[in-house]
């Protein structure tokens, strides 16, 4: 009776021995698939931030306005054919290109010049992009044109913009907003017509001013506007040439 009774106490050791071993087993296996989650929940997390890089990369590599820089500034001078470079170029906030018949021409001294012929309707038109603090610089010669050459800024519309202009030998600086004109401040200056003129503008904070080459001609106080956009505004006939136009940007005064 003691052989059987060894035997199965042998069993029974075998068969505890077999099934720890198995539980083991089945532990050590399951633990191992914990342990392999997180490395495959890292990975996920580590593609969706490289591919967030990577559009972050791409988004800060698009495309600007024409010729502009880093910082804001440009140097515009024409090329190719007027029409088409106005509406590539510029956009119209009133008038349209038949109000001033752009054509570019060849200067005496071989570079290209813009030339537009107004007919007496008002045409303004400006850059894509849009400026706070601004200065802004426009060789012209302004020949035989009649009437008034606005350098525009902080733009909007034709009810809302801050302007220099000249009409023969005097130059305003002021505001329309709402469609009510305010006039900060005009003065005479001294320039030929039938010479190429710098038109120079400059809106820093509160202070405006217009000038003349490197003389001041207007200065002018006011409330500092929202951004907006830069260019030319005709309202008169004749015909006036650009050369360049330099806008770039100011820290507030």
């Amino acid at each position: 009776m003691k052989k059987p009774h060894l035997l199965l106490v042998l069993m029974v050791l075998i068969s505890g021995t077999l099934t720890f071993n198995s539980c083991n087993q089945d532990k050590k296996q399951e633990s191992n698939e914990e342990a392999r989650e997180p490395d495959h929940q890292g990975s996920m997390e580590e593609a969706h931030n490289k591919t967030g890089e990577e559009t972050s990369h791409e988004h800060k590599h698009g495309n600007t306005d024409n010729a502009t820089d880093s910082d804001g500034s440009k140097v515009w001078s024409p090329s190719g054919n007027g029409i088409e470079l106005i509406k590539s170029d510029f956009h119209f906030i009133t008038g349209t290109t038949d109000n001033i018949n752009p054509v570019v021409i060849q200067g005496e001294n071989g570079g290209n010049i813009l030339e537009l012929t107004a007919s007496g309707i008002p045409a303004a038109f400006v850059f894509h992009n849009q400026y706070g603090n601004v200065g802004i610089g426009v060789s012209i010669k302004r020949g035989d044109f009649k009437g008034t050459l606005k350098v525009v800024h902080h733009a909007k519309n034709t009810s809302n913009y801050e302007f220099v202009a000249i009409n023969g030998n005097k130059m305003k600086l002021g505001r329309v907003v709402n469609d009510k004109e305010k006039i900060l401040d005009e003065s005479e200056f001294e320039a030929d017509a039938g010479e190429w003129t710098l038109l120079k503008v400059s809106a820093a904070g509160t202070h405006y001013k217009g000038y003349i080459g490197d003389k001041t001609i207007t200065h002018g106080h006011d409330d500092e506007m929202t951004d907006g956009f830069v260019g030319l505004m005709l309202e008169g006939t004749g015909q006036i040439q650009v050369k360049s136009i330099e806008v770039f940007e100011l820290e507030a005064e």
